[in-house]
Formats: structure tokens, C-alpha cells, sequence
């Protein structure tokens, strides 16, 4: 496995695989205990209805990290694994527990 530092990731650009420019990566979720990843706070392209997608109160987009197929000079999203609205149950938790101060925000 290869490792990447997170500060690396700040800025990088993140396009589904059928094309769609989503955005930039802004932030990583992680859940404390475990230290697993669990979504890429992204900040969402200018040109992007958002309204589909999960986002936080800030509307950044929350993209499960479940859904990165590859980390390169770009990160190629899943778009069959893309967190939208109509696949909300998993990513709801998530944002809760961001919510409640229960999982962190790294700061690149």
C-alpha cells in the first residue's frame, strides 16, 4: 500500500469516472476511535447543482471515501458509489456524528 500524506491531498481535483468535475479536496473526516477515513469534505465546483449531492452546513460535498477508485495528479470518484441524496442512509450517520463533535476535521 502506498501512503500519502493528507496535506498532500489539500487542493487536489476530484472528477467522476464519467467525467464530472466535483471539486477540490478542502478537508478529510475521520472517525477518532477507529482512525479510519470516512469521507473527503470537498469544495464543490462552481458549475455543480449540488443540490443532489450530501453536503454540510456549509455546503461543502461529502464524499464517501468508500467511493475513491484512485489518488493521483487527480482522485477519480465512483460515481456509482457517490454519496447522493437518494443514497443518504450511511452518510446521514456520518454527518450527525460530524454534528455532534464526535468525529474530527483535519486541518491541512
Amino acid at each position: 500500500m502506498v501512503k500519502i500524506m493528507a496535506s498532500k491531498l489539500r487542493d487536489v481535483e476530484l472528477i467522476t469516472d464519467s467525467g464530472v468535475r466535483l471539486g477540490w479536496v478542502y478537508d478529510l473526516s475521520f472517525d477518532e476511535d477507529t482512525g479510519e477515513i470516512l469521507v473527503i469534505v470537498a469544495e464543490p465546483d462552481e458549475d455543480l447543482d449540488t443540490s443532489e449531492f450530501v453536503t454540510d452546513h456549509e455546503g461543502l460535498l461529502l464524499i464517501p471515501i468508500s467511493a475513491v477508485k484512485s489518488i493521483g495528479e487527480v482522485i477519480i470518484i465512483d460515481s456509482n458509489k457517490l454519496a447522493v441524496k437518494s443514497k443518504l442512509r450511511r452518510v446521514s450517520a456520518i454527518k450527525e456524528k460530524l454534528s455532534e463533535g464526535e468525529g474530527e476535521i483535519l486541518e491541512g
